[in-house]
């Protein structure tokens, strides 16, 4: 590429300076238009992220670009906008929490991954099991509980009120998180109103008839099979990876070939009709996963002492240092921080982060206004508390 030697780096710096004060009041005019939306979506309960409005501006600005090389990086530039305008809503709306005495699901759309059985559905059937406002008879016969092949479809249901309420795998306590939970409550309008953590205990299960002689294939999801490797390890079976240790059950009852077994709970031997050949095979006695409880209403339960949040640092020296120090400052309590890589944005993190608290509380308050303040971008999932389910 020829350069021009008589560029003059000044001038071309004022060029950009010049811009730059053009788009300064632009985008101030921006947002003082977007302050309209948001006090619209506060009178009328819209929701403040609508996926479909936000790709249809972007795709028709987009058209607008004549150099089509800079394509990608005006996109880069516009969710930034867009990124932008939620949160200044979100600050003007301010928080729209309805507080409740108890769960309710009662009428509720209630959904879960897998089919009958996973340990989700297991989850499921304890929580209505033990919430006073549910009708305990014919509970696996509700005509309100659907059933989705993945955690985004799930997420999706609740984000497109297909259903109320919905139970979310989000970490097991022996090979840690379920990658995609956090990202996909992040992205969408949907709130943590629960958390349970439900004893995992994984079994060998074949057909009826079957023996553990017989077994040629294993079926299960990857978790499973991480969390039984050392009794795997022994054997020399081929492992078939399914999205859902239920499913896998469903999978060898309909094949009814001795040469296949799956690894599942004990739920999914009840439902398929299947022979228990191995009972707790885990590596570990002690192995829980956490569940959310995902609403698509944003409640807070009488009760509530934990907080959800994600949120990202300034990309500078101490940013990072200077958003916890804020929970020392009020006296909050943080009991779980990970990263989670932005998509968008290679080499920069979200951080999610769970500490002791509620919504009402002063002290809560001020910590969250400070760290907005401080961050380029803080969402709250949710305020919720610990479900101890009688099984």
């Amino acid at each position: 590429m020829d350069i021009n030697k008589n560029l003059d780096l000044e001038e071309i710096r004022e060029k950009i300076d010049r811009l730059d004060s053009h788009l300064v009041k632009l985008l101030e005019e921006r947002l003082h238009i977007v302050q309209e939306v948001a006090q619209f979506k506060k009178l009328t309960g819209k929701k403040i992220f609508d996926e479909k409005r936000e790709k249809e501006v972007i795709q028709k600005n987009l058209e607008r670009v004549k150099n089509k090389e800079l394509n990608h990086y005006i996109e880069l530039i516009l969710k930034d906008i867009m990124d932008s305008s939620k949160e200044y809503q979100k600050f003007k709306i301010g928080i729209s929490t309805r507080y409740v005495n108890d769960l309710e699901l009662e009428n509720k759309k209630l959904g879960y991954t897998g089919v009958p059985g996973s340990y989700a559905y297991e989850v499921l059937m304890n929580l209505l099991k033990n919430n006073k406002n549910s009708n305990i008879y014919n509970i696996e016969e509700n005509k309100n509980i659907f059933h989705f092949n993945s955690h985004k479809d799930l997420v999706e249901a609740v984000h497109t009120n297909q259903i109320d309420i919905a139970i979310l795998p989000i970490e097991n306590s022996i090979v840690g998180e379920v990658r995609d939970s956090i990202d996909l409550i992040n992205t969408k309008n949907i709130h943590i109103i629960g958390e349970v953590r439900h004893k995992i205990s994984h079994n060998l299960l074949g057909v009826k008839g079957s023996k553990m002689e017989d077994i040629k294939n294993i079926y299960s999801h990857e978790q499973a099979f991480m969390q039984c490797s050392e009794f795997l390890s022994k054997h020399e079976w081929h492992l078939n990876r399914m999205t859902n240790t239920a499913i896998s059950g469903k999978y060898i009852a309909s094949k009814d070939k001795k040469e296949n077994a799956c690894i599942a709970n004990m739920k999914t031997k009840e439902v398929y009709n299947l022979e228990l050949l191995k009972e707790n095979i885990n590596n570990e006695e002690e192995n829980y996963t956490r569940f959310f409880i995902i609403s698509n209403e944003d409640i807070v339960i009488d009760g509530s002492d934990k907080i959800s949040i994600v949120t990202s640092a300034n990309n500078e020296s101490g940013a990072l240092i200077g958003l916890l120090q804020i929970f020392y400052k009020y006296g909050l309590n943080m009991v779980n921080l990970k990263s989670r890589p932005r998509v968008s944005k290679p080499w920069e993190y979200y951080f999610y982060i769970d500490f002791e608290g509620n919504m009402s509380s002063e002290k809560v308050k001020m910590a969250l206004e400070e760290m907005r303040e401080k961050s380029n971008y803080l969402q709250i999932l949710g305020n919720y508390k610990l479900y101890n389910l009688e099984i």
